[in-house]
């Protein structure tokens, strides 16, 4: 126990070493986060963990993410968004999957970010985990992939100490409510190897979308009371588009480019509305006839544009069918300066 709560602390020490550097490596960019560093705590081994890291505008000027790069091959990082107008806010998820470490694990993500007037920055966001060697999960987090709206899959996912021969988890806590779960006790032997059996499944009612939860098992044991797991699917509807990301390339001419959407459902239906258009990219307006497949083109014009760089567009598809949520279509490209 004494040697776990060492490395805790080293643990911190690190973190606090990467959030100090930070202050000289970005400037202006830094305190446009809420918090540069976090500490996962105790985590066991196969475990994939996640943080989210919120930047807000503060600037009166367009902020565009350019790039996230990882400083070690177990950690990644998303954006919720690539460009962030004035007043808004995007998230940062950093996540650290730990099947081939033990001990304290130390990495930053790389966060290159730059404004409408050609300013450019790096924050360094620093993670740390202290991975236990008793511990381990089997698989280190439950992804159902995309599923579709009124299936019910299950997975399960298997959690094995060794050498505790009286630990046992008291309970399970989730914020979520499209999820379900049991947890079953599959071994206990006097060897001191405890086994437990986590079965997740989605609810029929899960709405479209995204699901990014979490279940946390509160075990009795003070050195790691929390252990957290990671669920993640895509819920899709009876709407559906090819591809689900379309990349446009390399835009190094005023000519710009252009790409297509293929919007499907079993049913007609028309376009009422897209979001996301501006700042160089537009929409051909779709036809008005109710029909079950229709042709969305996206089109971008670089002197139509503030920014520079990979940029990464969502654009909004709303429909006339009532029962189903708008469309999210993904658009990325390259501008050269």
């Amino acid at each position: 126990m004494v040697r776990r709560t060492i490395r805790c602390v080293v643990g911190g020490l690190i973190v606090l070493a990467l959030g100090t550097g930070t202050v000289q490596a970005a400037g202006w960019a830094d305190s446009l986060f809420s918090e540069r560093a976090f500490d996962f705590g105790p985590v066991p081994r196969g475990a994939k963990v996640k943080h989210d890291f919120v930047l807000t505008n503060r600037l009166a000027e367009p902020i565009t993410i350019l790039n996230l790069r990882p400083s070690c091959g177990c950690t990644s990082g998303k954006a919720s968004t690539s460009t962030v107008n004035p007043g808004a806010s995007a998230v940062i998820e950093a996540r650290m999957d730990t099947r081939n470490f033990l001990g304290i694990k130390a990495t930053t993500l790389f966060v290159t970010l730059v404004t409408a007037g050609g300013r450019e920055a790096e924050v360094r966001l620093g993670v740390t985990s202290n991975i236990l060697a008793d511990i381990v999960l089997n698989p280190g987090s439950i992804d159902f992939g995309t599923v579709m709206k009124g299936q019910t899959p299950s997975q399960m996912l298997s959690i094995e100490r060794i050498g505790a021969p009286g630990w046992r988890f008291e309970r399970m806590v989730s914020a979520s409510r499209v999820l379900s779960a049991q947890l079953v006790e599959s071994r206990r032997d006097p060897k001191g190897v405890v086994s437990y059996a986590l079965t997740v499944g989605i609810k029929p009612d899960a709405p479209v979308g995204l699901v990014r939860d979490e279940i946390r098992l509160l075990s009795h044991d003070r050195e790691t009371p929390s252990i957290p797991i990671m669920v993640t699917a895509t819920v899709r509807g009876e709407l559906s588009a090819a591809p689900s990301v379309l990349t446009m390339g390399d835009v190094s001419s005023s000519a710009g480019k252009q790409g297509r959407f293929i919007i499907r459902a079993s049913r007609p239906f028309t376009i009422t509305a897209v979001e996301g258009t501006g700042d160089g990219f537009s929409v051909v307006p779709p036809e008005a006839a109710r029909k079950t497949m229709h042709v969305l083109t996206v089109a971008y014009k670089p002197e139509e544009g503030s920014t520079r760089g990979d940029l990464r567009r969502v654009f909004r598809v709303h429909t006339d069918l009532a029962d189903e949520p708008p469309l999210d279509l993904t658009a990325t490209l390259h501008v050269a300066p």
